[in-house]
């Protein structure tokens, strides 16, 4: 796998970073792939890169490999594209967090109106601890539909605010986002002792690393599916791969008005991947 020159990838928001071909294979692992199947796909990707490549012609390139592996395991590896189309709003991605927050023994509530200090504050989430230090989370939710984008100061800025009007409720804060934070909001984190949870932020408790842990996979990793049939599921609150699984397609297609064999290719691929 390795690289004899140095090559710069041009990410979605213009910035230029040194092409690592480690990060691809780890991730092909992660998404499934045998070690030498993955150790072939990166090999390709070396032979086919160039200076200045997009990273979103890489993706492509990756997946095309793992589609011919297995498609479940290439819907795997298209996680963080899945986590971006979780839009339009952030209405999604906040419920989303509280199932998730659910699954690791948090007891969770959304959309909460508190009378602050000063103001009233509507908060995304209120998390309770269930063990441990059984503290009580101020959480404010920070949805990008647009990859690249970083979570940054202002957003930070805002949480801490709001959780020191609201501090007579809580223990602490804590800000969640679909994408990567910027280093003045890691230092500003730690400065506040507030908690961080994003795309790649900590070595375990990354939000990448939760969700598959728990295989909680959304429906948008299923590469496939379009917006008009996507919304029409977000809208019967069938938000995770694990809650498709749970119809028949028979019911689906009537539930959400949607063909037949969509809904049975659809049940079919959130099967395969959460075998």
């Amino acid at each position: 796998m390795a690289i004899n020159r140095i090559i710069y990838v041009r990410k979605t928001d213009g910035r230029e970073e040194r092409f690592e071909a480690r990060k691809v294979f780890r991730t092909c692992l992660r998404a499934g792939a045998k070690k030498e199947e993955a150790k072939k796909i990166v090999s390709e990707v070396i032979r086919r890169i160039y200076d200045g490549i997009p990273t979103r012609e890489i993706l492509k390139m990756v997946l095309k490999k793992l589609e011919g592996i297995s498609p479940s395991i290439a819907n795997i590896y298209n996680l963080k594209e899945a986590m971006i189309s979780l839009g339009p709003s952030g209405f999604v991605f906040e419920e989303f967090m509280t199932q998730l927050l659910l699954d690791y023994d948090f007891k969770t509530k959304h959309h909460i109106f508190i009378s602050g200090h000063c103001v009233k504050h509507e908060i995304d989430i209120i998390a309770d601890e269930r063990s441990g230090k059984k503290r009580v989370f101020m959480i404010e939710c920070k949805y990008h539909n647009i990859s690249g984008i970083y979570c940054g100061i202002k957003e930070a800025l805002y949480t801490w605010a709001r959780f020191e009007d609201c501090q007579n409720f809580f223990d602490a804060a804590w800000l969640i986002t679909n994408t990567k934070f910027s280093e003045e909001v890691i230092r500003y984190a730690q400065c506040k002792n507030m908690r961080l949870l994003g795309w790649r932020h900590g070595e375990e408790a990354c939000l990448e690393n939760l969700i598959e842990e728990q295989k909680f996979y959304p429906i948008t990793i299923l590469r496939n599916l379009d917006e008009s049939t996507r919304d029409k599921l977000f809208e019967k609150n069938i938000i995770l791969c694990k809650d498709l699984i749970k119809y028949d397609f028979y019911s689906l297609s009537r539930l959400c008005g949607i063909k037949k064999d969509k809904a049975e290719n659809l049940i079919k691929q959130a099967n395969d991947i959460l075998i």
